[in-house]
């Protein structure tokens, strides 16, 4: 019976170990990711969007600009010449309201 106990105690502290192992790694994973996605918003700020995939352009409170469709970065738009100028920047939230 005592041989059946520490059996049991055994598996058990296994599937414990693994348990722990498992969390571990997927906090690991998404620290990782969260760390990946810091760095690569403070080089795109930093650098600029070197992307070509942009929207069409949007007028908002006097200013046009094109917005990035991959990263979101947003960048002023000549309506008299029909080009994009000037660095990359992300766009402050607006406040609308629903009504």
């Amino acid at each position: 019976m005592a041989q059946d106990e520490q059996t049991g105690r055994l598996e058990i502290m296994q599937s414990s170990i693994t348990i722990n192992e498992q969390v571990f790694r997927r906090q690991q994973a998404e620290r990782t990711r969260v760390l990946n996605n810091a760095a690569q918003r403070l080089v795109q700020r930093l650098l600029g969007c070197w992307q070509h995939d942009l929207s069409r352009p949007f007028t908002h409170q006097g200013r046009t600009y094109r917005v990035c469709m991959n990263c979101g970065l947003s960048r002023d738009f000549n309506l008299q010449t029909w080009e994009t100028h000037g660095a990359s920047y992300a766009l402050a939230p607006s406040h609308t309201s629903s009504n």
